[in-house]
C-alpha cells in the first residue's frame, strides 16, 4: 500500500519530483470520480513524504512507516465526519490501535467534518513535528467540510506551518468553496483504460470480465466492491429503475422493494448507473436526455450526504423515484 496504482504512475512521478525538490503544493486537491485510487494515492504519498529510507516510495519497514500502518504517526492526520484521527495505511485510513485526537459529541448528525475537528486539528499541526518531519493530514471527504470549518481553515492553507501537507479528498470538488479549491493544486484522477483496469481487477477477481468494470464506469476500486457484492441486486434495481424511467413501474413501490436497509447501497449504485446512462444520452441514446439526468445525478449525490446524516432513508428514495418518474413524464409529453 506505499505504492500507487498502476495506471497512476505519471501522476506519481510528478508528485514525488516535485516533493523531492521542495516543490510539492503544501495544500493538495486529490479529486475524481469514486473508486478509482484517490485514496491510495493520498496514503502512498503520505507515507512517502513521512518515511526515513524512501527511494521511490515508501520502505514500508523504517520507524514512520510502521507507525504510520496502524495510525500511530504523531504527524499523520486523518480529519473525517467520525473525528480527527492517525492516519493508518488501511482502506478507510482508519485502525484500530490508531490515536483519536478529537471526536464528536455522540449525539451529533455527523453529516458534516465538525469546526470544532479543524480547530483541533490547526492547533496540533501548530506544535513543533516529532522526528523534525514532515506533517500530513488527510481530509476525506473534504467536500464534508461546511462553511465555517472551511472559514476556520482558509488562513491555515494560506499558510501552513513548515512542512505541512494538507490532502483533500473528493469526488465532488465543486462542492467545495472555491476560495478553498483555488488555494490548492488539484490533482486529477480519472479511471484507466479498459484493459489496464481489467489486468489490474483479474489479478484479484479472476472471474472478472469487462461487463463488470464497465458497470463500475470503468472504475477498478468500485468494480471490486462489485464482485465481491450481490451482482443479482444490482441487476434488480437496474431492472426496477428502468421500469420507473418507462412508467412501468410505480415509483413508491419500486422504493419500498429497495427498502431503507439498503438505501446507502442503492445511492452508491445509481450514481454510477446514471455515469453510465449519461454517457448513453449523450451519444443520442437513454431514456432521460442529459440535462434530466444532470439533475437526477444531483439529487442522487445530495440524498447519499443527506443519508450520512439523520435524514429518512425511505423517504429519500420515495423522493428521488418519483423525480425520475415525472422527468420521465415530461419527456414523454415533450415527444
Amino acid at each position: 500500500m506505499t505504492q500507487p496504482l498502476p495506471w497512476q504512475k505519471d501522476l506519481w512521478l510528478d508528485a514525488t519530483a516535485l516533493a523531492l525538490q521542495g516543490r510539492l503544493g503544501h495544500a493538495l486537491l486529490l479529486a475524481g470520480p469514486a473508486g478509482v485510487g484517490k485514496r491510495s494515492f493520498a496514503r502512498a504519498l503520505a507515507a512517502f513524504l513521512l518515511c526515513e529510507a524512501r527511494s521511490g516510495y515508501a520502505c514500508g519497514q523504517c520507524r514512520s512507516c510502521q507507525q504510520l500502518a496502524v495510525g500511530n504517526h504523531p504527524n499523520a492526520l486523518l480529519l473525517s465526519r467520525e473525528g480527527l484521527h492517525g492516519l493508518a495505511m488501511t482502506e478507510s485510513g482508519r485502525h484500530e490501535q490508531g490515536l483519536a485526537h478529537w471526536l464528536p459529541k455522540p449525539d451529533s448528525a455527523k453529516r458534516d467534518i465538525a469546526t470544532d475537528g479543524v480547530r483541533r486539528m490547526i492547533e496540533m499541526i501548530a506544535l513543533a513535528t516529532h522526528y523534525q518531519g514532515a506533517r500530513v493530514v488527510m481530509f476525506d471527504p473534504a467536500d464534508s467540510l461546511n462553511e465555517n470549518s472551511v472559514n476556520s481553515l482558509l488562513k491555515t492553507i494560506e499558510e501552513p506551518p513548515p512542512g505541512t501537507h494538507l490532502l483533500l479528498v473528493s469526488e465532488r470538488p465543486q462542492a467545495l468553496k472555491a476560495t478553498l479549491r483555488s488555494r490548492c493544486q488539484r490533482l486529477r484522477f480519472s479511471a484507466p483504460d479498459e484493459a489496464a483496469g481489467l489486468e489490474w481487477l483479474q489479478a484479484r477477481k479472476p472471474q472478472a470480465d469487462a461487463a463488470l468494470l464497465r458497470e463500475a464506469c470503468g472504475a477498478p476500486l468500485r468494480a471490486l466492491e462489485l464482485a465481491d457484492s450481490d451482482r443479482s441486486r444490482s441487476r434488480d434495481w437496474a431492472e426496477l429503475l428502468t421500469g420507473v424511467l418507462q412508467l412501468k413501474q410505480e415509483p413508491i413501490a419500486a422504493a419500498q422493494r429497495i427498502g431503507k436497509d439498503d438505501a446507502a447501497a442503492f445511492l452508491a449504485w445509481l450514481l454510477g448507473w446514471l455515469t453510465g446512462t449519461l454517457k448513453q444520452a449523450l451519444a443520442g441514446g437513454g431514456l432521460l436526455p442529459p440535462p434530466e439526468l444532470h439533475r437526477l445525478m444531483q439529487e442522487a449525490t445530495d440524498a447519499r450526504r443527506r443519508l450520512e446524516g439523520n435524514a429518512n432513508p425511505q423517504m429519500l428514495l420515495e423522493a428521488l423515484l418519483v423525480l425520475a418518474s415525472r422527468q420521465a413524464r415530461a419527456q414523454r409529453r415533450a415527444t
